[in-house]
């Protein structure tokens, strides 16, 4: 496993980061985690929507089970449209930790904003549940870089803690069409260009542009069960959030199209190339996975052992 740090946490960071919005059952849950730990992972992200909540109680019995709360990290999310306000940081925050038997978050991340409300007043909140020793430091999911700006400069004007982190998609495909409403990428210049200055961490969700670098055969297998899985809420003409519908266009196909050229010459899977892309930037850059299996996992792991080149980075970004 590789690691990274961010100020505020007193432990190394997993690069790769484990999803935990995908397992129902605590013995199935209790298989995967349990070697997720022995490969050296250490980071869980959750959130008070996945699963109407059973996922944060899945993770929380399985902390239970283990007694191992002091050595892992908690991501935990909140305030998702439509209760994206800050007096709902605070409430889904006290119901998250019950459900995950802890007294605190190690990263609290606003899972949507909400441009309706001030800023600073997302950022009082964020800041008195850090007083409270509930969180420990806190970003925003699908934020735009302007927002996250204001945010921080509210923050250093007023000497509160600034947010940490942005948890946008940042993956090797840009993203073409929206996987949901909301959703935003950081693979845009001038919000990569903030993070290379600034230093500022970056999660990305979807890091692996859901199955996009696989061959396409299996990434149209994908495509296809998540546009049924989907078609009974959709709404007419809305796209899936399919990797086809939200990342296929000339350029990324170009970029697939190197990316598997890459990775016959280091003896590796495009689709290990593409996470190993979102792992490498120049600033501290961490990605969110969510592997089913064991076996799903350990194909990934590969990624963590490229090392690629700023050249070979550009390359692949059509730079």
């Amino acid at each position: 496993m590789k690691y990274d740090r961010i100020e505020g946490i007193d432990k190394d960071i997993s690069k790769l980061v484990m999803g935990c919005d995908n397992q129902d059952d605590i013995n199935e849950a209790s298989k995967l985690w349990d070697h997720w730990i022995e490969v050296g992972g250490n980071m869980f992200d959750t959130a008070f929507i996945y699963g109407g909540g059973n996922h944060e109680k899945v993770l929380g019995q399985w902390l239970k089970n283990n007694n191992n709360r002091q050595d892992v990290l908690i991501l935990g999310k909140g305030a998702h449209t439509p209760d994206c306000n800050p007096e709902a940081i605070s409430k889904q925050l006290t119901i998250s930790l019950e459900r995950m038997n802890t007294d605190y978050v190690d990263v609290y991340i606003m899972h949507r904003d909400n441009t309706d409300y001030p800023v600073e007043e997302f950022m009082d909140v964020l800041n008195q549940e850090k007083e409270k020793g509930r969180i420990k430091i806190f970003g925003g999911s699908n934020w735009t870089i302007e927002r996250f700006k204001e945010g921080n400069a509210w923050a250093q004007k007023n000497n509160k803690q600034e947010m940490s982190i942005l948890n946008n998609n940042l993956a090797l495909a840009k993203m073409i069409n929206p996987l949901w409403s909301g959703c935003l990428s950081s693979n845009v210049d001038e919000t990569l260009d903030y993070l290379n200055s600034t230093q500022k961490s970056h999660m990305s969700w979807s890091s692996q542009a859901r199955g996009y670098f696989l061959d396409d055969k299996i990434t149209n297998e994908i495509e296809k069960k998540i546009t049924d899985a989907e078609s009974s809420w959709r709404k007419p003409g809305e796209n899936s959030s399919g990797p086809i519908s939200c990342y296929d266009s000339e350029d990324n196909r170009e970029r697939k199209k190197r990316a598997m050229e890459l990775a016959e010459k280091k003896g590796c899977s495009a689709h290990n190339i593409a996470a190993s892309w979102t792992i490498n930037q120049s600033f501290p850059s961490f990605a969110l996975i969510g592997p089913r299996t064991i076996n799903e996992l350990d194909t990934t792991l590969p990624c963590l052992d490229i090392e690629l080149t700023k050249e070979e980075i550009n390359w692949l970004n059509l730079s």
